[in-house]
């Protein structure tokens, strides 16, 4: 899979917040901000890889 940069803003308290936990961990800004958003993406997903939000939807109508 072909990687790719994408450029994201922040706010400064986000900003801080991430910086932060970079230097708690010792580890890049960039390895945090992906792990944060996989983790995310994670939660997001069932067991079976589907999203959960299309499945909730159909739950409701």
């Amino acid at each position: 899979m072909k990687r790719r940069r994408i450029s994201v803003r922040f706010d400064e308290r986000t900003d801080m917040l991430l910086t932060e936990l970079s230097a708690i961990t010792g580890s890049k800004l960039s390895v945090i901000i992906r792990s944060i958003v996989q983790r995310g993406i994670e939660q997001l997903l069932d067991k079976a890889g589907n999203w959960k939000l299309n499945h909730e939807k159909q739950e409701e109508e």
